[in-house]
């Protein structure tokens, strides 16, 4: 295979020989250019003056004598011009959006060479169509047409009207707008390619120092372009090579096609490229279920190729892999084989897409969302812990910042003042406050600068083992490619920052950072490497008029290759069809042209494609393999690389109790350091596996910070509330009248709910006035509180003993050890000569069991948990010295059942179906529920017990360990 600038290279040689140098070599961008260089020093058997090479911009530009104007400043300049023209009242904010997309109209419209007074004319007669507009084809004309017709008799529609007052002034702008750049010794790339050939057409001629310019492997030309060459060609300095070889290319059927006849009609070659022998192409089409596994699959594709040894530098440049989506850059780097020691990668990686534009955004939004209370500025945790996780800054100081969100975390805090959060200098700088656009991209200055500092502090140079001819020891905490992006965006915010003093336009600091994403989406970081050697890393465009034996085509999905991306224009398509300009159609040509020239010398096509049907993607494979399939019969390999995945149920979890946790299992027994709650017995019942899990092992959810109240929480500040409405009272009586005052009393109960909030959620010492969501839910707790007050004020008069009692003791298992239990009773009161030990339950449940052993009964599905935690409160409390031989009697508060009549806390014991029985004293059941309580201790603590999972299941549901045990 001999590619198509190889033979160029031959054919110029042949001819010219050393004088070669006197010509000037145009291509479509500056890598095919160093391509034919090295083509041409393969066909010179001496030393020789290279050409000049350029790319068909370089030409005009240098043949215009004007700079290409700062897109952000052109910005500005249009609004500038627009505001005074329209007397509009728009902001820069609302413009930014519609003020882009006529930068970009502006441009086709002097590429392609449009009348822009007669394009932005408002045309109120449609027979004028036929007078003013007949240097256009009827085809033209009857696009025109078709679009004013529907505005005509009638275009009162409010979309219609505001598109015809805007419409009005565009041609006053377009001129004023290019004028102005004018003056300024600027312009845009239409605008210079205009002017170029509007001066060439009018006889003057251009400073050409070359004896002849030859045009190679161009394709799809601006209307600009086309009368530029056509000039040259009237001057005889002109030659043109067009790499239309391919009968795909070729074929009147395949879009491929849509510009091949007119160039090689206006353009033919002045020499004629000797004929090639067809090579043969083998091509596979790759399904693959993942983006990375494409780059991955890469690995495999390249390894094979390579064998066991290592690819020559020849060979590796014959080589090429094509991403369509830059995304996958990063990933297919990492998977390049060992054997390939050299790679060039001629694309750039999107600015967009590094980590210090995701610390960008999260600095935004943290700024953004900035909240002052008595002018103390406060961050929402929502901004706060993405920017101190991320790894730039966590990479700073990772000890000050995991304690400081462990802490943020730990204390519930939801909005975090800035004095809380400058540990270091280079959070004080992140965290301050700022407000308008010229502090803001000061500070965004600031940031970057404090953080390139940071990171690269003490960080070690890199050494090179010469003989191996590899780095091998890389002791920066930054890489270079990371210091390069920070560096890139500090230089962008820099340059916005600059232009924006000179234009003097108030923006809102997201309309700044808007532009700011925009411009950033365009830069690329390029990645410097000798492009002659090794592996060719591409996107499609950077393969213009390349040629490469052996490919590897990432991507090949529908609306990736060819991308489905309709450009955003103010002109409508059929005014654009009428005018000229380039529409959707004329894209699919050059991405079809693009594919069928790029595969067509190739000896081997890799095509991989993604197979997964996500949002907008499809899954579907790119129309050109069907083309090639269907229309042109090519045969092609399909493979699906598939992983096998395993769906068989998960085997029985149980752990069986080794030493080890029957050590643990000991800090229990009497004189160990802990105790076990009626809770932890609760979950031993409901799944032995997570009472494994989370009281044996200590295992806990990771924290969060959590804004709603969840019901645990909901629950302490209620039992918090009743905790402080009734400590007055500890050891009196209480009166229907007291409890009366202090329901009305407004004052107090909202000082309580505040100060519960304070204590249980926000978990800080100040207490502060409730807002949104917390007001709603604190005036629930208040309503709770009331009904308790109210249901309480029918059992007047009665004692009030205490809340929430800790409360300890010990039970003889089986074998005469003992075990230490613990509990918290929420409230202990004495009516009709009965203590009552009180629960407070914020879910719903039952106060009815069937019996004692139902109770510790792992099987049964609705057991009455909060009947067993309250018998063992009961039990424990009867235990104490001072309670021998009193009346005890359980009671459950379940908050939700508090506005059910009738109302009963009571618990009761169903002896048959229908008939039930109050317990009214504990002790009747004391015996039976210590020898309940015994066994279940005894199981836990048998060695030869394991810990097992549920046998019902519906402990399941809300399991924080489900992913472990796979039930």
């Amino acid at each position: 295979m001999k590619p198509f600038l190889y033979q160029v290279a031959s054919l110029f040689y042949e001819k010219w020989g050393a004088e070669v140098s006197r010509l000037a070599f145009v291509f479509p961008n500056r890598r095919t250019g160093l391509f034919f260089q090295k083509y041409l020093s393969e066909v010179a058997d001496t030393p020789l003056f290279s050409p000049t090479i350029l790319t068909i911009n370089d030409l005009f530009i240098q043949l215009s004598g004007k700079q290409s104007a700062d897109r952000i400043s052109m910005l500005f300049t249009l609004y500038d011009i627009y505001i005074r023209q329209s007397g509009s009242t728009e902001t820069f904010d609302e413009f930014l959006y519609w003020g882009e997309m006529l930068l970009n109209d502006f441009d086709d419209i002097d590429k392609y060479m449009a009348n822009a007074r007669m394009l932005f004319s408002n045309v109120t007669d449609l027979r004028e169509i036929e007078n003013d507009f007949d240097f256009l084809s009827d085809e033209q004309i009857a696009a025109i047409r078709s679009f004013w017709s529907s505005f005509y008799p009638r275009g009162d529609t409010p979309n219609q009207q505001q598109f015809l007052a805007v419409w009005q002034v565009l041609y006053d702008l377009y001129e004023e707008f290019r004028a102005t750049l004018a003056a300024e010794g600027k312009g845009y790339e239409g605008m210079i390619f205009r002017e170029v050939v509007e001066s060439m057409e009018r006889g003057e001629s251009p400073d050409l120092p070359y004896e002849q310019i030859v045009f190679v492997g161009l394709n799809a030309l601006s209307v600009s372009e086309e009368r530029f060459l056509a000039q040259l060609q009237k001057r005889e300095i002109a030659d043109f090579y067009w790499d239309y070889v391919s009968d795909k290319v070729t074929d009147p059927d395949n879009k491929a096609s849509y510009f091949v006849s007119r160039n090689l009609k206006s353009f033919p070659s002045s020499m004629k490229l000797p004929p090639e022998e067809k090579v043969k192409t083998e091509i596979e089409v790759i399904g693959i279920p993942s983006g990375i596994g494409q780059a991955k699959h890469v690995y495999t594709l390249l390894s094979d190729w390579c064998k066991e040894a290592e690819m020559s530098s020849e060979e590796a440049l014959r080589t090429a892999v094509i991403l369509p989506d830059e995304h996958l850059l990063i990933p297919v780097l990492n998977a390049i084989p060992e054997q390939i020691r050299r790679i060039n990668v001629t694309m750039g990686y999107p600015l967009a897409g590094t980590p210090v534009a995701s610390l960008i955004e999260y600095i935004l939004a943290l700024q953004k969302n900035v909240r002052y209370i008595d002018r103390n500025p406060l961050f929402y945790f929502r901004d706060v812990l993405p920017v101190l996780n991320h790894r730039y800054i966590l990479s700073t100081s990772p000890e000050i910042i995991s304690s400081l969100v462990k802490e943020i975390t730990e204390n519930n805090k939801i909005y975090i003042s800035h004095t809380e959060l400058e540990k270091t200098p280079l959070l004080e700088i992140l965290f301050t406050p700022v407000t308008g656009v010229d502090a803001f991209s000061d500070y965004l200055i600031k940031v970057l600068e404090a953080l390139n500092r940071q990171l690269t502090v003490d960080s070690g140079e890199l050494t090179v083992d010469t003989d191996a001819e590899q780095l091998s020891t890389v002791t920066c905490r930054l890489s270079t490619l990371e210091s390069e992006f920070i560096f890139h965006y500090f230089t962008t915010v820099n340059r916005m920052k600059e232009v924006m003093k000179d234009a003097r336009i108030e923006m809102k600091i997201d309309t700044f950072f808007r532009l700011l994403k925009r411009v950033t989406d365009t830069i690329t970081i390029p990645f410097h490497g000798e492009p002659l050697s090794g592996l060719q890393i591409m996107g499609v465009l950077e393969t213009r008029a390349l040629d490469f034996d052996r490919l590897i085509i990432l991507s090949m999905n529908e609306g990736i290759f060819p991308q489905r991306k309709a450009a955003n224009s103010f002109i409508p398509y059929n005014l654009r069809r009428g005018f000229g300009l380039p529409t959707y159609e004329h894209q699919d040509s050059v991405w079809a042209y693009h594919f069928y020239r790029l595969i067509e010398r190739a000896s081997h096509v890799s095509l991989l494609y993604d197979t997964r049907s996500n949002g907008l993607q499809t899954g579907e494979v790119s129309r050109f393999v069907h083309q090639l399939h269907y229309h042109y019969e090519v045969p092609m390999r399909d493979k699906l690389v598939v992983y096998n995945v395993s769906s068989s149920k998960t085997p029985p979890l149980a752990v069986p109790k080794r030493k080890d946790i029957m050590r643990r299992l000991d800090a229990y027994r009497k004189g160990g350091s802990k105790a076990i709650s009626a809770s932890a017995i609760n979950t031993y019942l409901d799944c032995p596996l997570k009472f494994y899990f989370s009281v044996v092992e200590g295992i806990r959810e990771e924290e969060e910070v959590s804004e709603t109240i969840e019901s645990d929480v909901f629950g302490s500040i209620l039992h918090k509330v009743m905790e402080e409405l009734y400590n007055p009272f500890r050891g009196k009586m209480v009166t229907v009248d007291l409890l009366k005052a202090i329901r009305k009393d407004t004052a107090l109960l909202t000082g309580a709910i505040s100060r519960a909030f304070a204590s249980e959620f926000f978990k800080t010492e100040v207490v502060r006035s409730l807002t949104g969501q917390n007001y709603l839910i604190g005036e629930m707790i208040r309503k709770y509180v009331e009904k308790i007050l109210e249901r309480d004020g029918k059992l007047t008069p009665f004692v009030y003993i205490e809340s929430e009692r800790k409360i300890n003791g010990l039970i003889s298992l089986s074998d005469h050890s003992e075990i230490r239990l613990k509990g918290f009773i929420d409230r202990v009161d004495e009516v009709l000569d009965a203590i009552r030990i009180i629960d407070y339950k914020s879910g719903s449940g039952t106060t009815t069991f069937s019996s004692i052993e139902s109770l510790f009964n792992k099987e049964e599905k609705d057991r009455a948990k909060a009947v067993m935690q309250v018998f063992m409160y009961c039990w424990m409390y009867a235990h104490l010295t001072e309670n021998k031989g009193k009346t005890i009697q359980p009671g459950i508060y379940y908050v939700r059942s508090l506005f059910a009549d009738p109302f009963d806390p009571s618990v009761y014991h169903r002896i048959e179906r229908g008939k039930s029985e109050k317990v009214e004293d504990f002790s009747g059941y004391a015996q039976a529920f210590e020898e309940g309580l015994r066994g279940c201790l005894d199981e836990i603590f048998n060695p030869e017990i394991p810990f097992t999972q549920t046998p019902t299941g519906k402990a399941c549901s809300y399991c924080p360990f489900k992913g472990i045990c796979g039930k």
